[in-house]
């Protein structure tokens, strides 16, 4: 019996493993790279009036939510909040900076109850400017900047977040599946020990 119970506790664990592998977030896919400033040039005329193009797998044009500024040291300039948006203040934020200055990083976003989704974001540095979609993904998205001559990421300049709706994005119905299959395998593994 103790094996058995053993097995099934083990089949559990590696149903839960797996559910949860799943749920891994996906990594924010290049969209392409543009010349010019994305805020005041090729989304739009001034902050808050930008919204990214129909492009990709964007297929909406997405206002945009904040724009983070930064210093040639990775601080922090000025931070600008689209008043369309009232429950963000920019503390939902968080950002690490990659080991060749502020060319990459990472960046995380915790929404609180009534936070847009973000389904792009952009990476500002020397005359260009990349644009991602976000994939529903908000945990360590990795970002660079453009290439400069010097074949590295140039500095960064800015990061802009855009929002399609303002629904936050749900996990798939296979990811929940999944989980949901780890929690009936437990359970089942529960109920078999207790006998």
């Amino acid at each position: 019996m103790a094996r058995n119970t053993f097995f099934s506790f083990k089949g559990a664990a590696v149903a839960m493993l797996l559910s949860v592998g799943a749920m891994a977030p996906a990594h924010a896919a290049l969209i392409g790279t543009y010349e010019g400033n994305d805020c005041a040039g090729v989304f739009g005329p001034n902050f808050p009036n930008c919204f990214t193009p129909v492009v990709a797998d964007l297929t909406e044009r997405s206002p945009i939510i904040i724009k983070f500024n930064f210093n040639d040291d990775g601080s922090f300039g000025e931070i600008e909040i689209n008043p369309s948006f009232g429950s963000i203040d920019g503390g939902e934020f968080t950002f690490d900076f990659g080991g060749d200055g502020t060319g990459t990083g990472t960046w995380t976003y915790t929404p609180g109850a009534g936070d847009p989704a973000i389904t792009a974001f952009v990476a500002k540095g020397g005359p260009d400017f990349n644009l991602y979609s976000t994939g529903g993904d908000y945990t360590d998205v990795e970002y660079s900047t453009p290439v400069n001559p010097s074949g590295s990421p140039a500095g960064l300049s800015h990061l802009s977040f855009y929002d399609t709706d303002g629904d936050l994005q749900l996990p798939e119905p296979g990811s929940l599946a999944l989980l949901g299959l780890g929690l009936l395998g437990l359970a089942v593994a529960r109920r078999r020990a207790s006998r």
